[in-house]
């Protein structure tokens, strides 16, 4: 690239783009967020004051006809994820968008064929995978140092009072569905990351709707790997305790590990060892992490490489959400590819 600094525009200037993808943007060198984009003109012009922000608008036409816009960075609610992208790729922008990717696999491979055709990058926000203790975990499993993992289980379970105030999560029509897309995406990428190279054969899933809901409120699922492993969720978004988790344990032949807080143990000449390293735990991890995200995705648009999350690896996850959704309602097994 001849210009120095990456020229980025946000659409969708809600509480995923107050909280991390603002800040994360405007923290990151080489970068210059140059226009936020919502449709209530009020909100954008308001935020954009806020983070100082040059330039509000409230039509994406606005931004993708600016041709000194490189890339997109879309957190909208998930029903205009596709056609936002897809619309931002065909004007030549790159894209960053929030997870989940998509409502459904469908919409996913459409966003990937448009990337494609545009010869121009997509990812998916998953910032999980940024998080120290995660990457830690990864390199643990990849070294081989747990043994063969024969289960892993996945979940994430928050309370009744965190219920996103964004009315269009509980509407199936704007958000696709419910706490499975929601929590359940970022579970579950998370977990087929850390164990790298898995596949998913067959996914057993229930969900629970409450009595005055769009979409579900929590849900369960068991899969089975190819490797003969097996991984489970569980998800909730109305826990009714003092306070939410999420944790992912992998139980290996070697050892085993916990995610949050971080604990690796191995059997070593007959006795367990506990070889949790040190982490630095000072800085926030939420943040860090969010931090970590963008930079890596705008040095993968320097360098033209793959940056983690590519919707192309992304698409495998999102077969995994209809899967579930479709062994829920059938209920029983689903075989997959």
């Amino acid at each position: 690239m001849a210009r120095k600094n990456l020229r980025i525009g946000l659409v969708g200037v809600g509480a995923a783009a107050q909280i991390s993808h603002i800040p994360a943007l405007q923290k990151t060198e080489g970068v210059e967020l140059v226009a936020l984009c919502d449709r209530d003109p009020e909100k954008a012009a308001r935020v954009a004051q806020k983070f100082q922000v040059p330039r509000a608008v409230s039509r994406i036409d606005e931004l993708l006809g600016d041709d000194s816009i490189d890339a997109v960075d879309i957190c909208t609610p998930n029903f205009l994820h596709a056609p936002m992208a897809v619309a931002a790729l065909e004007a030549g922008k790159h894209v960053l968008c929030e997870r989940p990717l998509a409502r459904s696999a469908v919409e996913a491979a459409q966003m990937v064929k448009a990337a494609r055709k545009a010869d121009r990058t997509l990812a998916c926000a998953v910032q999980h995978r940024f998080r120290a203790d995660a990457q830690l975990l990864r390199t643990f499993v990849a070294k081989g140092e747990l043994g063969e993992i024969f289960y892993a289980k996945a979940g994430w379970l928050r309370l009744r009072t965190e219920w996103d105030s964004e009315e269009w999560r509980r509407q199936k029509r704007e958000a696709g569905g419910g706490v499975v897309l929601d929590l359940g995406f970022q579970m579950l990428d998370l977990s087929l990351w850390v164990m790298q190279g898995v596949k998913v054969e067959s996914v057993s899933a229930s969900v629970h709707r409450p009595r005055k809901g769009d979409v579900e409120d929590s849900a369960t699922a068991l899969l089975r790997l190819d490797n003969g492993a097996t991984l489970t969720l569980e998800l909730t978004w109305g826990l009714l305790m003092e306070k939410d988790f999420a944790y992912l344990n992998l139980f290996g032949s070697g050892g085993a590990a916990l995610l949050n807080p971080f604990r690796v143990h191995k059997g070593m000449h007959g006795t367990l060892v506990n070889v949790t390293p040190e982490l630095d735990t000072q800085r926030n991890q939420y943040k860090a992490a969010q931090e970590a995200q963008v930079a890596h995705f705008v040095e993968s648009l320097r360098k033209g490489t793959r940056p983690w999350g590519d919707a192309e690896e992304i698409v495998p996850v999102m077969e995994l959400m209809d899967a579930i959704y479709r062994s829920a309602e059938q209920g029983g097994e689903v075989k997959l590819g």
